[in-house]
């Protein structure tokens, strides 16, 4: 062993190693070993003093719609014909109706899920080996989605409103459960508190909140015309949401509601408008301001594409990792990539499935291109609230090659993260970002019960101690199978993800425990022969394997 000193202030140290044996130098780096120097995004990295939520990277994450999971709490809710907006008016379907599309709802249509609805449903997210939930928008909102926000200091009355949930987070930790709440400080609602102050009043300090026209309108987000987009060069914005002690983003990392993380909704576009490219720099001062209020805060953007420029340690921790998981997942399994098909990936479309070989170097890239602390503090997922759920997709849905790329998710480094109802087989339909929002199945008989069974041995694989901060390997095996190894010096899983053919593979076990070899699931054989491990399996079967000494 070797000690280098380092030092604390922040910025990352990098290194490789490098040995000359028989004559001939190489070189040992993320990249393996090469006879070249290693490049910058290759070699190992540290953030010295870096302050990071350690507890994400052991935890499995349960995605809620509120509105769609579970009523616990009849009277609240919204009422039929409350209200009007957007061009459509309130209604209240019944929990076994379909959702409308948005052209008919508006998303206006109300189920009526709400926060003890949550809290009540606490044993069955324990069943799945859940300890934590991310929560789409809670705060007062005119839509279902609630992304149009009206007053973040209150959350949503039909939904219990502030005492709902300060009960529900403490119900869930007290049962070993973390919370992350979705915000968007991109934009607010038309109804919003601050946009009606500004509008009544040029010379307000909300004036300077917003983007407005020479006309007086203003400008919105993506030019969606429910959501007036945010204007950060306002100092007192910034106060308002984040820097004073009673700011939106600290109030609710603070007693009574005490939530353990901010999921940030659309974050490569805040701030960002015409001469203002603020993003960055409101996101590290949002950065500095959570940590000063809570060290062990889980910061999550939103961001579909290659994130690695906000996770160096000044930014956010992790990111919804669709570029590293969802996307190269899907195509895996036969889905061309959402920014390539119809109505951004609602429409799914049919192609060509990647091979093992290029999966696992679309993994191995993502992952390379993260800071060594960060990888392990991505939110990995396959299905979200703004993606057609697979399973619904049955031009390309093969429950074997599916449950295959669900394990991947597990295992890789990070937090996998499960859209509700996903573990059930829940109803669904594509088209639209409806057609992913179904009201949660809880009639047992409608279950997809090997399905459940599945996730459940999943979630139970996620609790071991060690796994959350394991080395990990991601290798190719051949033009059918990749396979995903985390590994400690005693302790080992190997998840061979495979659409092949019935066959025996081999893999390298180099750095694995191999004293022991079980097979956790999945049907086939496993057994050590010298330095390898050999495996064989059905067709379209994938095999999870633990090993240890």
């Amino acid at each position: 062993s070797v000690s280098v000193p380092v030092t604390t202030d922040g910025e990352k140290f990098t290194w490789y190693f490098s040995y000359i044996i028989s004559g001939v130098s190489r070189y040992y780096s993320k990249k393996g070993i090469t006879r070249y120097v290693p490049s910058f995004i290759n070699r190992f990295s540290l953030i010295p003093g870096l302050e990071s939520p350690l507890w994400v990277a052991s935890s499995t994450c349960y995605q809620i719609f509120p509105d769609r999971f579970n009523n616990g709490d009849p009277n609240v809710g919204a009422k039929e014909g409350e209200y009007e907006f957007d061009g459509g008016s309130v209604s209240t379907p019944e929990w076994t109706d379909e959702p409308k599309e948005w052209n008919e709802s508006r998303c206006c249509d109300f189920y009526n899920g709400d926060l003890k609805g949550i809290s009540d449903k606490v044993e069955y997210l324990k069943s799945l080996g859940i300890s934590a939930v991310y929560l789409n928008p809670i705060f007062s909102s005119r839509s279902v989605h609630r992304y149009d926000t009206v007053d973040f200091n209150h959350i949503d009355e039909k939904l219990g409103g502030d005492q709902a949930l300060a009960s529900m987070v403490k119900i869930l930790h007290e049962n070993g459960i973390r919370v992350i709440l979705d915000i968007s400080i991109n934009h607010t609602g038309l109804d919003a508190v601050w946009l009606k102050k500004a509008r009544e009043d040029e010379n307000s300090d909300e004036h300077d909140f917003y983007y407005f026209k020479s006309d007086g309108s203003v400008e919105c987000w993506q030019d969606v015309r429910t959501l007036p987009q945010l204007r950060y060069s306002s100092s007192l914005l910034r106060s308002y949401m984040f820097r004073r002690p009673d700011s939106v983003m600290k109030k609710f990392l603070l007693p009574p509601y005490s939530i353990d993380a901010w999921r940030l909704d659309v974050s490569p576009e805040v701030g960002r408008r015409g001469s203002d490219q603020l993003c960055k720099d409101v996101w590290k001062e949002v950065r500095k301001e959570m940590h000063s209020v809570k060290k062990d805060v889980y910061l999550v953007g939103e961001d579909w594409d290659d994130s690695a420029p906000y996770m160096n340690g000044d930014i956010w921790d992790g990111t919804m990792n669709y570029y590293g998981s969802g996307r190269i997942l899907r195509s895996w399994m036969g889905q061309r990539d959402r920014f390539l098909s119809k109505d951004c990936g609602h429409s799914a479309e049919r192609e060509e499935n990647w091979t093992g070989y290029e999966v696992a170097g679309g993994m191995k890239e993502a992952l390379d291109g993260v800071s060594d602390q960060n990888v392990f503090l991505q939110m990995n997922l396959i299905d979200s609230h703004d993606t057609p759920r697979f399973h619904n997709d049955k031009a390309v849905f093969d429950r074997d090659i599916y449950k295959g790329a669900i394990m991947a998710m597990y295992m890789l480094p990070g937090m996998p993260n499960l859209y509700y109802g996903d573990e059930v087989g829940i109803k669904g339909r594509l088209g639209s970002n409806e057609g992913a929002r179904f009201p949660m199945e809880w009639r047992e008989e409608y279950w997809d019960k090997d399905m459940l069974s599945f996730h459940r041995a999943m979630g139970k694989a996620r609790k071991e101690k060690w796994l959350g901060y394991a080395s990990y390997r991601i290798e190719e095996v051949d033009e059918k199978a990749f396979a995903v190894l985390r590994f400690t010096d005693h302790d080992a899983y190997v998840a061979l993800v495979n659409r092949g053919e019935k066959r025996e593979v081999k893999l390298d076990l180099f750095a694995l425990p191999s004293d022991r070899v079980e097979i956790v699931y999945g049907k086939g054989e496993a057994k050590t022969e010298g330095k390898e491990l050999n495996v064989s399996f059905e067709e379209k079967e994938s095999i999870l394997i633990k090993m240890w000494k």
